[in-house]
């Protein structure tokens, strides 16, 4: 392990011109997430009115057999899935089990890893001293730089990767008579594979790398030594997801499942591992768009305090004159960013409500401004109290 320690002064002028451009980065900032906080709602409510569509009309049927007077209909089965080829890594001669839906190629190189800390103080003057710490260590990574990127390349070069890790995915299946598409290759959870002596073998055989491979708890390992490993080093792994049976909801044509497109345009095609009922199926559906929906609330949101704070960037720096000064003016712009988050996307987000779903357009609007009193009340109780003047006798 090395280290390296980087000072760099940046004085008030070089803020505040920093500033002065982040006010236009904050305005696209605020853009962005009003516009995507309206769509976020849109795209929610259709969504979910597609899906109670589909789970109106769904139809649960027999695998085994395909009903010509179902052509057409939204239909939902379930049972044991059969795929047609085994999964296989042609370039390491790897062959997954019969029930592999998605095979992970896990390629690994014990190399130099980057990592940087920086530690920023601000001086009287408004100027900043930023320390900047880099420390370089040789560790298993599947991602390793070449290395002349690193602040300090010189002794930190990482011989180039033989090949790279992949994912190899089941392009279909079938469920009794019918044929799914690829959407199964996302089911089930990945779980290792353990090599055995002929498999690590192949690997082997295939890469034809200098260093000797070695079998070790499942891995084939390319090294002198196992406990030692040593710069370029490479181990390879496999991990598996496998699936017995399965359940799709999707719209018969001929023997293939595809997607149901509702009346709003909205395509809904579910798919999961096991034997699931058609609520089931639906239910998780909902409960996903609704996880996805508020991800992306927060996240537009967070979107939209940076934006905000960044109009207050100015302000900062010209308070930062004064360090202690500088502290105070920053936490105050920020209960002001704050403040404005909440107005400007609790009214963005009751306004989408009011377009698309107005029944609870009412109740946003209200949780909004609680907030926006509360953060009001909040800034004016820590704002500092003036002294009173004695008055002249």
């Amino acid at each position: 392990m090395s280290q390296f320690t980087e000072t760099t002064q940046v004085g008030l002028f070089a803020r505040l011109k920093n500033a002065i451009k982040g006010i236009g980065l904050g305005i696209s900032f605020i853009g962005i997430a009003v516009y995507f906080l309206f769509w976020n709602e849109g795209n929610a409510v259709r969504t979910a009115r597609a899906l109670a569509e589909g789970a109106n009309q769904v139809v649960s049927v027999d695998h085994r057999v395909i009903d010509p007077q179902n052509e057409d209909r939204l239909l939902h089965i379930s049972g044991p899935l059969a795929l047609e080829v085994p999964l296989a890594d042609v370039a390491l001669g790897m062959v997954a089990s019969a029930q592999t839906v998605r095979l992970e190629r896990k390629v690994e190189q014990f190399a130099w890893i980057e990592d940087k800390q920086t530690k920023t103080e601000t001086k009287l003057g408004g100027g900043q001293e930023k320390t900047t710490r880099y420390t370089y260590r040789q560790d298993w990574t599947d991602a390793p730089a070449s290395g002349a990127e690193f602040r300090v390349p010189e002794g930190h070069m990482n011989p180039p990767m033989p090949i790279a890790s992949k994912v190899i995915r089941q392009p279909e299946g079938t469920i009794g008579a019918f044929t799914v598409d690829d959407e199964i290759s996302d089911l089930g959870g990945s779980t290792p594979m353990l090599l055995d002596a002929q498999q690590a073998e192949d690997v082997a055989r295939s890469l034809s790398l200098e260093q000797p491979a070695k079998l070790v708890a499942g891995r084939v390992v390319f090294g002198a030594g196992v406990t030692a490993p040593q710069l370029g080093d490479i181990r390879v792994s496999y991990h598996a997801s496998e699936i017995e049976k399965a359940s799709v909801v999707g719209v018969q044509r001929g023997d293939t499942l595809l997607p149901y497109t509702a009346q709003n345009g909205r395509k809904v095609y579910l798919v999961e591992e096991g034997l699931r009922t058609a609520d089931e199926m639906f239910q998780t559906a909902v409960s996903n768009n609704t996880f996805k929906t508020w991800m992306l609330r927060i996240g537009l949101l967070v979107l939209l305090f940076l934006g905000f704070k960044a109009l207050f960037g100015v302000v900062d720096v010209i308070a930062s004159i004064l360090p202690f000064l500088g502290w105070i003016t920053a936490s105050v712009t920020s209960l002001i960013s704050v403040a404005l988050t909440l107005v400007v996307g609790g009214t963005t987000i009751a306004i989408a409500w009011v377009y698309f779903r107005p029944v609870l357009a009412l109740l946003i609007i209200a949780v909004a401004l609680a907030g926006a009193a509360a953060s009001a009340y909040w800034l004016r109780k820590s704002a500092p109290e003036t002294p009173e003047t004695p008055e002249t006798p």
